[in-house]
């Protein structure tokens, strides 16, 4: 430039300044510009977490869309943007200038507006940033973590497939891949046996994780027959057939509250449609539905009950076919423990709510 400004002419001097100019200019935009966040799907309603495999802090409903970003122990980041109800506020909780109040979920929706879409809910207590209001309702923001097993559109990890073993000494290369990885040999007969080709057997007790590097749930023990189906950096995703007692299942749906309460239902009876609790009630006895019950079928079988826990409420516990002669057997106030989904939380016309009974187990 010194010699530019020495010798050239004073036009081919500003020409020159203003190309370099513009370079720089061009230099600070790629500099300062990022890229439009990837897109992601959800498959199914899944969990938002605060951190990977920590507290949950809402729910996103299946087929909706989020923007993504890091992927960190199976699990992805997500950027939840959407309206709430602002009256549920319950100001500052940690470093969030927000929070959710109440004890009930609190509906996420597209638009600031009761007919709006609803993309999933809130927990109680989870922190969140506003960034916009328009009258009772606010546009909020808040980022947590997904199972990226739950999400389309996020690009896979990609394992270093195994080398090749050579011609020279295969039996001892084998021999010594499956030391290596931990895999029993043997599951090749096993693999005969039970008519797979992937079928592998457990060389010692191992833990079972959500995913790598989170905490354990549950172990297999030395022996068992599981089926990989994903390898992601040295781990194995499995699926394993067994058997266990009916009793002690409760459903894994995304809905599950057990801390919900027979006020909660009443105070919400829309918005906890659906819901699925596990109570502890005491059964007053089986009746069948007269016509009075508008939100039940004439006849239909339902246990008199009253609870949850200490909580003095009636309850009407519908019951499928397959459990009315369990119910039928048991003795006036009896102590049950019951799993249930919501079918309304205030009925008409006596306002109790009616749960439809997944299992019945007396205490």
């Amino acid at each position: 430039m010194h010699e530019l400004r020495s010798f050239a002419p004073p036009t081919l001097r500003a020409l020159v300044t203003a190309l370099v100019t513009a370079f720089a200019a061009v230099l600070v935009v790629s500099a300062g510009a990022t890229p439009a966040g990837a897109q992601s799907r959800v498959l199914r309603d899944a969990g938002v977490r605060a951190t990977p495999d920590g507290t949950l802090i809402a729910t996103v409903i299946g087929g909706t869309t989020w923007p993504t970003g890091t992927v960190r122990a199976g699990f992805t980041l997500v950027t939840l943007e959407v309206w709430v109800d602002a009256t549920r506020f319950a100001g500052r909780r940690d470093s969030f200038p927000e929070s959710i109040g109440g004890t009930g979920t609190l509906r996420m929706r597209a638009e600031p507006s009761l007919s709006g879409r609803i993309l999933g809910v809130f927990e109680a207590g989870a922190g969140v940033r506003v960034l916009e209001r328009r009258g009772t309702w606010a546009r909020v923001r808040r980022d947590g973590w997904v199972l990226t097993t739950a999400l389309t559109g996020v690009p896979a990890v990609a394992s270093t497939p195994p080398a090749r073993a050579t011609t020279r000494e295969p039996a001892r290369q084998a021999a010594s891949a499956a030391a290596d990885t931990g895999v029993d040999t043997s599951a090749r007969e096993e693999a005969q046996r039970t008519g797979s080709s992937r079928a592998m057997r457990a060389s010692r007790d191992a833990e079972l994780r959500n995913a790598p590097g989170a905490p354990a749930f549950g172990r297999v023990e030395a022996g068992a027959i599981v089926e990989p189906i994903a390898r992601d950096r040295g781990w194995v995703r499995v699926r394993v057939d067994a058997w266990m007692p009916e009793s002690l299942l409760v459903p894994a749906d995304t809905g599950y509250r057990a801390s919900l309460t027979a006020a909660e239902l009443r105070m919400d009876p829309v918005g906890l449609k659906g819901r699925t609790v596990r109570w502890n009630v005491q059964v007053v006895g089986l009746q069948l539905a007269d016509p009075l019950r508008r939100d039940m079928a004439p006849d239909e079988p339902y246990l008199l009950a009253m609870g949850p826990g200490g909580e003095n409420a009636i309850l009407y516990l519908a019951l499928p076919p397959s459990l009315v002669s369990q119910a039928r057997a048991l003795p006036p106030l009896s102590e049950v423990t019951v799993t249930a989904r919501v079918r309304t939380g205030r009925s008409d016309p006596t306002g109790a709510p009616i749960l439809d009974v997944i299992s019945l187990v007396k205490r």
